[in-house]
């Protein structure tokens, strides 16, 4: 890839994963590795597109990348001469008791007890309205990250241009309250208060945890979208029908 950059005459820097500077001189990102690499890069930029490689395609999905290691260069030529256009990516703006998060979240948000056998206590407020729940915590998803973990706990694939957030109880806990109304659906904003001393908020996976006390506050809003280069959705859509 390197070698690729020198030939073409651009200048670069090469970092680490998820040490991407955030300077606005970049004109360009290019992510290389699997999805992980691609949204440890992400958490970090705001209007600047990215490009992802997928550097190991035999043990890496790499829903976002646009090409693998052996066969990048036609579709990263056309990215650095302006004939790949960007897809808009909705993102999620995630702030605990008013303060943002830094990156907020492309994927997914899970809030649970840190203790993965303790329950998880907490109110959840969807668009407005709210309740008390017992459970094994919450996934919280973006449209594009509906095909990932939320998935898994039976929630469904939305539409990739939804600007709506999925959200998914684990494992409710039917008692003193034999049913809860907001256990899988989809809203607009979502808030959810801990009533626990030791929970856990996790963003994109288990590389970034925000601790949570009793009383803490997450809520979670439409952020700015982020701009991927190659995306293509047919694919998404027949990996994960």
């Amino acid at each position: 890839m390197t070698s690729h950059l020198r030939r073409r005459g651009v200048r670069f820097d090469a970092v680490h994963r998820g040490s991407v500077a955030e300077r606005a001189r970049y004109d360009l990102v290019v992510s290389l590795g699997g999805d992980g690499t691609f949204f440890a890069a992400a958490r970090h930029l705001r209007d600047t597109p990215i490009f992802g490689i997928n550097s190991d395609p035999s043990n890496s999905l790499g829903l976002w990348t646009a090409a693998d290691r052996s066969g990048f260069r036609k579709a990263f030529d056309a990215a650095l001469e302006g004939r790949l256009k960007p897809v808009l990516l909705n993102r999620m703006a995630v702030a605990v008791n008013g303060r943002p998060a830094r990156g907020g979240a492309f994927n997914d948000v899970l809030l649970s007890h840190k203790n993965p056998a303790a329950m998880s206590r907490y109110r959840i407020a969807v668009d407005g309205d709210s309740e008390n729940q017992k459970s094994s915590g919450v996934w919280i998803s973006t449209a594009a990250g509906s095909t990932a973990a939320i998935r898994s706990a039976g929630g469904r694939r939305m539409p990739i241009r939804s600007r709506l957030f999925q959200y998914l109880v684990r494992e409710p806990y039917g008692w003193p309250v034999p049913s809860y109304r907001f256990i899988h659906g989809l809203a607009e904003r979502i808030a959810v208060t801990s009533f626990m001393m030791d929970a856990g908020l996790w963003l994109d996976g288990s590389r970034t945890r925000i601790d949570l006390s009793l009383g803490d506050r997450v809520e979670i809003r439409p952020g700015i979208p982020l701009r991927v280069l190659g995306y293509d959705d047919a694919r998404r859509r027949k990996l994960f029908p």
